[in-house]
């Protein structure tokens, strides 16, 4: 353990040298560190390590021990949170651990303050544990430079003035072996032990974004995606198509992004999933990751990096095709496949928990069944005959089909197999090799499945599996797009940003057309506040491969609101899509967004200037960029199931330079060319909002420049004023 210890400090130096000359320059030659984590992490050792490097760079260094900084010696702090526990339960334990209630934050942050006022004589505080006392000593600072603090909550949003935290980030599980190990607690392996360890895990990884260097046990660094300011300084409008959209390959649209009417338009390009090996659901079934060839290679990819057009791509994590080789293994080998554990086995999963009907499945009891959010009417399974002919069923949430010996599908993975671990490792991996930026989680809530829970956005299953994939992605420096559809009343997009995650805006198109619609400005008014507030890091769009988001809508708009909205936009020729059937859940309208306002170029092309200066990354549907109309051709050619058609027309290349002369199209790029270059949109602009009744004015204003749009939802007329 020394020696791991040892190459940790050596490695967290060498970030620490590259940062800390900026810090002192800026703070006049002092510099606060915080080094933070769980418990048994090491910050007690590595601080020492650290002041001895700093102290042989000359600079003075002084240790300050957060753990002295209770409100209560630590005897009594275990006997309160115990009271609390008995109480309240977890969550009021949640509500104990690491806040003021427990932490005299206050005091900590006196220490920093008079150490930025350069006092040469500080109060510190220590814990005689035992003749079980606090007390406080006059410590010497008038020859310190450095104050290192070593805390479990030396990042906590409550400490001012932290220059470097520093993040010694270990599981729950870690934390555990290292404090017995320690023998840190009389109780170490006691679940309640366990239970304030998670939370406390919990914690720290909500403060991940503010960490200006993060370090795993094992030494491994991650990428911090504030630390680059990717989103920041990459918030231009991103295009969003299959890579067979425009023109048949993705080789036409580098070309198209290469033209003269185009090029300056768009910053990033979001390509779907098609542009893997697929099967069905139009690439959200995945074979396997590796380019296909027939709409792209990987020549086309190298070149849109050549434009400076950095890459979204798409990772599913729930599910594979059941054309997977893995899956195909499965079928080929039956239980001596290596593979038998990669995918759900169904009636693994429900033993214990259901009776085990004539076709050889369980079917849950109904207690179970009642809790589950399904997506189709039957039970999720596929029933898969082994080779000894002995039929097994698995977990299959979406699409399935059999023709043995060949199965189509979607198959769920199964989350506790180490090998789907691998694969997720291997495919984040190949990914930014391809040059991905950001990556787009798909059905990533549907993931993680325990008996007697929804299935769907299980918590706390749903963000343990997201921090597990965010110390992958952290390692090849992408950044998540968690991608779900939830109420705005349910508050999940406000948990993803608080976890540091960025999340959809899928509230602003319905938002966009309720202002157009019935001419008032103060729901989207409310949503733009609220955004650029709490410093939500959004990708917004009007349309995209999907439908209009309206499940979104529940807890922003009135209830009649939105049904009012619905009608609009199927009385313009758009398809309701429900979930499974029933017709009281509606999910979304699938219709381009041109025709849901009525094929108005007008209430277009404001739509999408307010869109642009909403806060957030602007995404443009493709079909939208050429005020594209609903597709009933390709809805009857597609039959069942084909209501998504009508927004996903391929346009070819003729088309594609007809379209470009239009007005519309020539305005939204003029649009386009103006966000992605104008800088004050760019890190660390400010933004006001005004609105009255049916009028809205949004300014940005930063490094020395200013945009103004004022819009007018009584007549669609908008005016943009740029300042320098």
């Amino acid at each position: 353990m020394e020696v791991r210890r040892k190459k940790n400090s050596q490695i967290l130096w060498g970030e620490i040298k590259k940062l800390l000359p900026d810090v002192l320059e800026k703070n006049q030659g002092r510099a606060i560190l915080s080094l933070y984590g769980g418990s048994g992490a090491g910050k007690t050792w590595i601080s020492k390590e650290l002041a001895e490097y700093l102290e042989a760079e000359g600079f003075h260094v002084f240790i300050l021990a957060g753990d002295h900084y209770p409100h209560r010696i630590p005897r009594q702090n275990d006997a309160e949170r115990r009271r609390v526990y008995e109480c309240d339960g977890s969550k009021g334990l949640e509500k104990y651990l690491g806040t003021d209630k427990e932490i005299d934050y206050d005091a900590v942050n006196q220490v920093i303050t008079s150490f930025r006022e350069r006092k040469s004589q500080i109060n510190i505080r220590y814990i005689d544990s035992e003749k079980e006392k606090i007390y406080e000593k006059n410590e010497d600072f008038s020859e310190i430079d450095i104050l290192l603090i070593e805390w479990t909550h030396g990042n906590n949003e409550r400490l001012k003035y932290i220059d470097i935290p520093i993040y010694l980030r270990s599981t729950p599980e870690e934390t555990l072996r290292y404090r017995m190990e320690r023998n840190r607690d009389a109780d170490i392996d006691s679940p309640f032990t366990a239970l304030v360890l998670k939370i406390e895990q919990k914690l720290l990884e909500q403060q991940i974004s503010r960490a200006k260097i993060i370090m795993n046990l094992s030494g491994e660094l991650s990428v911090r995606m504030q630390e680059n300011h990717w989103y920041q300084d990459k918030n231009g409008p991103m295009l969003n198509a299959y890579p067979d959209s425009l023109g048949g390959k993705l080789c036409d649209i580098v070309t198209f992004l290469d033209e003269k009417n185009v090029k300056g338009a768009f910053q990033s390009f979001y390509i779907l999933p098609s542009l893997y090996h697929s099967d069905l659901d139009r690439g959200f079934s995945v074979i396997d990751y590796d380019i296909d060839e027939a709409v792209a290679t990987k020549k086309d990819l190298d070149e849109l990096k050549a434009l400076d057009i950095d890459l979204k791509l798409d990772f599913i994590l729930n599910h594979a095709s059941a054309q997977s080789p893995q899956f195909q293994n499965l079928v080929k080998y039956g239980e001596q496949s290596e593979y038998k554990d990669f995918f759900i086995n169904w009636n693994e999963f429900w033993k214990g928990y259901g009776d085990m009907t004539e076709e050889g499945f369980i079917k849950p009891e109904e207690k179970y069944l009642q809790k589950m959010f399904l997506r189709k009417p039957e039970l999720p399974i596929l029933m898969v005959q082994f080779p000894d002919g002995k039929k097994v069923p698995y977990w299959n949430t979406f699409y399935q089909e059999e023709r043995y010996p060949q199965y189509f599908g979607q198959m769920d993975l199964n989350i506790k197999s180490p090998l789907v671990w691998k694969f997720y490792n291997e495919t984040l991996e190949k990914l930014a090799g391809y040059g991905a930026n950001i990556v787009r989680l798909d059905a990533f809530a549907y993931a993680p499945k325990e008996p007697g829970e929804k299935n769907f956005l299980n918590e706390p299953g749903t963000w343990d599996l997201l921090s597990r994939i965010k110390v992958l992605a952290d390692s090849y420096g992408l950044t998540l797009l968690p991608e779900i559809h939830a109420s705005y009343s349910e508050g999940i997009y406000k948990k993803l940003a608080e976890k540091g995650y960025m999340t959809y805006d899928f509230f602003l198109p319905g938002l966009i057309i309720d202002a157009i619609e019935n001419h008032r400005t103060n729901y989207l008014e409310m949503w733009a506040k609220e955004v650029y507030r709490e410093k939500i890091q959004t990708v917004n769009m009007l349309g995209c491969h999907d439908g209009i988001p309206l499940l979104d809508l529940k807890g922003l708009l009135p209830e009649e609101d939105i049904q009012k909205l619905i009608e609009i936009l199927i009385s313009r020729g758009g398809y309701v899509k429900n979930l499974h059937g029933q017709k009281n859940i509606y999910y979304q309208v699938n219709t381009t967004y041109f025709s849901a306002l009525g094929e108005n170029e007008n209430k277009f092309l404001l739509a999408r200037a307010i869109q642009l200066f909403m806060p957030g990354k602007p995404q443009i549907w493709y079909l939208d960029l050429f005020a594209g109309k609903n597709d009933y051709d390709a809805v009857k050619k597609a039959e069942a199931g084909g209501h998504k058609e009508i927004n996903r027309t391929n346009l070819k290349k003729q088309e594609i330079q007809e379209l470009l002369q239009k007005d519309v199209v020539k305005k939204q790029l003029m649009l386009l060319k103006f966000r992605n270059s104008c800088n004050a949109f760019g890190n660390g602009a400010s933004m006001e909002i005004e609105a009255e009744e049916n009028w809205l004015k949004i300014t940005w204003e930063n490094a020395g420049e200013k945009a103004t749009l004022s819009a007018n939802m009584e007549d669609y007329q908008f005016e943009i004023k740029y300042e320098k």
